[in-house]
Formats: structure tokens, sequence, C-alpha cells
């Protein structure tokens, strides 16, 4: 099998709290200390190899969908189920390579170096729609509640209602668009690309603005969940920085320099946080706690660059795809304790 897993132990804590029959809202200054006092794993619990996977910056082959881990090797897409450990091949191109997927609902789209995407629907187990909206590979896909949006190497990007067979276009971006990410009100689509710009596009308008600052490619980027108007981005190998932005003002909120690549980013809402990948010269994760960008962790090392990253659903769980082959997993949260019903029993 091409996508083989190996277990090297995961780590069982005890926070002191679970016996506990006292219950009481925790108070600011109790959760801030719980936060502060939260360890990260910095050894990851499994590993999987990924022969074959595309080093490439530009792409995005990895994606976390419901209990299904995506990721696309070469010219095929396995899925590794997390509950039964088991890997399905879900894909294979007969004639060219993988260049993006993103899962939404039940189905994953899968980008191709011709500018094809596939639609694979897990219930049916097959691909049930092929559309062709690009005329170069598709770098990135992005789902609103909509529509699919998708960017290619030229620059265009691609907004398909996929009740619909004719997609529209939007022009700006000169070079390739390898991030796209939509509000979470679906309010407004953030694209970055290989020009060194970000542009912000409102739902339903052709036009954008563009925020200017970073000095490379901008793959990296990702919408504040609680802040709907603020987007982070990061910059590539000459840039090396962590940019906050108001869209709504068109203004950069804050900078941060990095030792290195930016290659992914993601907000993790739980604690209100930031987890980065990393390329050149560091090859490793960093979390940090998003108020002021204060470094809480430096785990996940990888042999080569972290090149895509993935968050579980219950955000206590982190997978990291790096150039050297290699997916790792990473316990950055205890997940929540399960809740047990009483039962009510007459004994009258």
């Amino acid at each position: 099998m091409a996508f083989d897993h190996l277990d090297i132990g995961g780590i069982e804590k005890n926070d002191g709290f679970r016996n506990s029959f006292i219950f009481a809202l925790p108070t600011i200054k109790e959760r801030s200390k719980r936060i502060e006092e939260r360890i990260v794993d910095t050894c990851p619990f499994k590993i999987l190899d990924a022969p074959g996977l595309i080093d490439d910056y530009y792409l995005n082959l990895l994606d976390w969908t419901g209990n299904r881990i995506a990721i696309a090797l070469g010219d095929t897409v396995y899925c590794y189920d997390v509950n039964s450990k088991e890997v399905m091949e879900v894909y294979s191109s007969p004639s060219s390579y993988i260049s993006s997927l993103k899962g939404f609902n039940n189905v994953l789209a899968i980008g191709d170096s011709k500018g094809q995407i596939h639609l694979y629907d897990f219930e049916k187990g097959q691909i049930v729609d092929r559309r062709i909206p690009h005329s170069t590979r598709v770098c990135s896909i992005a789902f609103s509640d909509k529509i699919m949006s998708s960017g290619e190497k030229t620059g265009k990007i691609s907004n398909l209602d996929l009740r619909s067979s004719i997609p529209s276009y939007l022009s700006g971006h000169t070079q390739e668009v390898c991030g796209l990410k939509w509000s979470p009100n679906n309010e407004y689509l953030a694209s970055g690309s290989n020009d060194n710009t970000v542009r912000i596009w409102k739902s339903g308008s052709p036009i954008s603005r563009v925020l200017k600052g970073h000095e490379s490619a901008v793959k990296a980027l990702d919408w504040c969940p609680w802040r709907v108007n603020v987007l982070a981005t990061g910059g590539g190998t000459k840039d090396k920085s962590i940019k906050f932005w108001d869209v709504d003002a068109g203004k950069t909120i804050r900078s941060v320099e990095m030792n290195s690549q930016v290659c992914s980013l993601i907000y993790c809402s739980k604690y209100k946080e930031i987890i980065t990948g990393h390329g050149f010269q560091e090859n490793d994760l960093k979390l940090w706690r998003a108020s002021d960008m204060k470094l809480i962790s430096q785990f996940g090392m990888h042999e080569s660059r972290v090149l895509h990253m993935a968050l579980s659903n219950d955000q206590c769980t982190l997978v990291s795809l790096g150039a050297d082959e290699s997916l790792k997993f990473w316990k950055i949260a205890e997940p929540p304790a399960k809740e047990y019903k009483r039962d009510s029993i007459g004994l009258r």
C-alpha cells in the first residue's frame, strides 16, 4: 500500500479535574491560567508515510473533512478514516497530477494540472461530476455555502454555483492563485497569489480590494472566526512575515516577522490561537496566542518544509504534511470530556 502508518504512542494526560464533583463557572483569571498551563505534545502520536508527495509550495494537497483526511500523492488521492484507521484510494488521474483538493459536506473537490475539477461523493463512493473551469492547473479550491471557488496558474478565479453549469470569473491577479478562503459569514472571498498581493472579493461582485505589503507569494491565509473582518496572511521565502488585515478598512493591523517561509496558517477558535506551518529555514509548526502573537509552543519538526496543515473538527488534533513525505498527527488540546446521561429508574 502506498500510504502506510506507524503508531509511536500517544500520551494520556490527567488534568486533575475530571473526577471532581464541584461544578462552577470559571472566572476569566482561571480560564487564562488554564490556557497558559496547557501543554502541547511535541512528539507526534502517529506518522503516516506519504510517498510521491509533490514538493510544490503553490499546491494545496491536504484537507480534513468530517472524519476523513484527504491527501493527494502525485496522480492519486487517498482518504484516511480517523475512526476505522483505514486508507482508501478515491481517485487516480490517468494523464495529470493532482494540484488541489477541498472537502465540503459529503463531497471532495479534486483539482488537477489540466484545469479540471472532479467531485467525489463519499456516500456514493465515486466521482459524480467533472467540471473544466480552467485552462491551467487548479492550485486552490474554497467553498462558501453556495459557491465553489477555484484559482489557477494564470491568476484567474472561477466561481461556480454547483447547481449551474456556467462559471463566472474574477480577474485581477497576474500570477498563480495559491490561496483561497471564504469568510465565515460567506460575505468575502480572500485570494493570495504569487504576485505578492491579497485580494478581497465581495460576494457577487467582480471588484476587489487589493492588500499590498508582502514581498513574496501569499499562500497561507485564514479568517478570524471571532472577528469576521480580520484576515491573517503569511508570506513566502522572501517575505517571512504574518500580517493581520482589517478588510473593511483595507489596512494592516499588525505585522509579525517570522524566521522562515510561511506555508500554512490556521485559526483555532477553541483557545483563540493561530497555528503556523513553516518552510525554509525552520521546517516546523508554531502555536501563537492570537491576541498578541505570543509564542505558546514551537513543535512539529519535519525534515523538510511543512507544506500543508489541517485541523480536526474538535480542534484537538492537527495533521502536518511535509516535503519529507510524512504526515504527522499532533495532539494540541484535550478532547472534551464525554457526557453521560443519567437514567431515571422507578423503584416504586
